[in-house]
């Protein structure tokens, strides 16, 4: 007789989502990264933490670019996946994150929009180019003689 095998329990972390998030509007039309991005958000929940994710630019740039993170984290508050509970980045601190339901009722009347520029407001609104004369500029263009 063979030898019966024992099932092991998993004993790794699960980050599954739901089929209704999958077949929803909001899913639809959201790029690869973004859908990483969701996942490894999902990743970072462990069930008693849905208001206190902790996701550093740092670690976002282990697995995407700074920028195309920066995109898909808007684009998954545009749509209602996650929320930003505490904004960041004063003294290196961290923006914590919770995962949200407002998806749900996205291209609704009920769906509750999020303005990203005043989550996430430009700190430079203009930008300096080469040879502006700001504060005394050390770089004079050089005339012809």
């Amino acid at each position: 007789m063979g030898k019966k095998k024992k099932k092991r329990a998993y004993e790794g972390h699960f980050a599954g989502i739901d089929e209704r998030v999958i077949g929803s509007k909001a899913w639809k039309g959201l790029k690869a990264n973004t859908k990483w991005l969701y996942f490894e958000y999902r990743y970072r929940f462990y069930g008693d933490n849905e208001k206190h994710i902790i996701f550093t630019y740092l670690e976002a740039r282990k697995i995407m670019s700074e920028k195309a993170f920066i995109k898909s984290r808007n684009k998954l508050i545009e749509r209602g996946f996650i929320d930003v509970i505490k904004r960041g980045g004063l003294e290196h601190q961290p923006t914590i994150y919770g995962l949200s339901n407002r998806w749900r009722g996205f291209e609704t009347k009920d769906f509750m929009r999020v303005n990203i520029k005043k989550i996430f407001p430009r700190i430079f609104k203009k930008r300096f180019k080469k040879g502006h004369k700001f504060m005394g500029n050390q770089f004079q263009k050089e005339g012809h003689l």
